[in-house]
């Protein structure tokens, strides 16, 4: 198995996320299913690594808890299905320390397995997250902007894509170090998630620029929420110097155009609000079969323009 491939099916096995009350039932199920085999087939023949079953579900789907509790019943499942037949042990306390010593061995694996998806669920967060302001990085938002257009052709919807820059940024880690800076960036993404709706995706992808990807947003959404974004990074920011940002954005209509190329212009068009003198954003739909944008929806230029940022 590739590297890639490998950390695929890692991530693909510790999002799953199943109701307690289904791994309970499932882990309870497979104990009985080997408790009684473990019986009828007499104390000769071990069925050690099958009791790990059902300690391996409790413990990776519902946590080191119910992990301990499978490893425990596990265990008095194997001492019961030993002793049932009577046989005569050199010392009566022989099974008990057997048992003991299972119960060890499954409550380490309990514990290792909880611990293990615990590591690598907190490790695909942060492969995925921006440390500093705990927006998506520019990985997530790459992956989610492949998701959305599939989805988009799928069902026909229109697509948008904003790509928001900071206007003068370097200024304030020049005059106010790159701690205000840093608070600088964090309000901005605190204010630019309460702008945007659930269902978007807002990133930092990198310095000061952020994405915006809009699912089911033609020109007119599009538009409205790129205002309600100026509105709200419009409003005073308390003990930071007031920042102005230049946003490009896409209206995509025909999704066989790669992320990529529809990213990159976006990209362009964020530098055209800057060129038009900045604290502005421009909107456009985009021709996949051109690869530029057609249609310009938005005014460039600052003050008391409804469009400008």
């Amino acid at each position: 198995m590739s590297m890639k491939s490998s950390s695929q099916f890692d991530e693909r096995w510790t999002a799953v996320e199943l109701p307690t009350a289904a791994v309970v039932a499932a882990s309870f199920g497979t104990l009985v299913i080997f408790g009684v085999l473990d019986y009828l087939t007499g104390f000769e023949i071990s069925f050690a690594v099958f009791y790990l079953v059902p300690v391996t579900i409790a413990a990776w789907f519902a946590g080191r808890r119910w992990g301990f509790v499978f490893a425990c019943a596990s265990s008095l499942s194997w001492y019961f299905a030993e002793t049932a037949f009577g046989y005569a042990y050199s010392h009566a306390l022989v099974p008990v320390w057997n048992a003991f010593v299972r119960l060890v061995f499954f409550g380490v694996i309990a514990l290792l397995l909880a611990a293990l998806r615990g590591h690598l669920k907190a490790e695909s967060r942060l492969a995925k997250t921006d440390p500093l302001t705990g927006l998506a990085n520019l990985r997530y938002f790459l992956e989610q902007l492949e998701h959305d257009l599939a989805l988009a052709e799928r069902t026909g919807d229109p697509l948008a894509l904003a790509y928001v820059d900071l206007d003068d940024f370097k200024r304030v880690n020049d005059t106010h170090g790159h701690g205000a800076g840093d608070k600088l960036l964090q309000a901005v993404a605190d204010r630019l998630m309460g702008a945007t709706r659930r269902t978007d995706t807002v990133a930092r992808l990198g310095g000061d620029e952020f994405g915006v990807i809009l699912p089911a947003t033609d020109l007119d959404g599009a538009k409205a929420i790129l205002g309600k974004i100026r509105r709200s990074l419009g409003a005073p920011f308390e003990s930071i110097e007031q920042p102005t940002c230049s946003i490009g954005a896409v209206v995509i209509r025909d999704h066989r155009e790669t992320s990529a190329a529809i990213l990159s212009a976006a990209d362009r068009l964020m530098y055209t609000a800057k060129r038009g003198g900045k604290n502005a954003f421009v909107v456009e739909v985009y021709s996949t079969v051109a690869r530029i944008p057609l249609k310009r929806s938005a005014t460039l230029g600052e003050g008391t323009s409804e469009h400008a940022c």
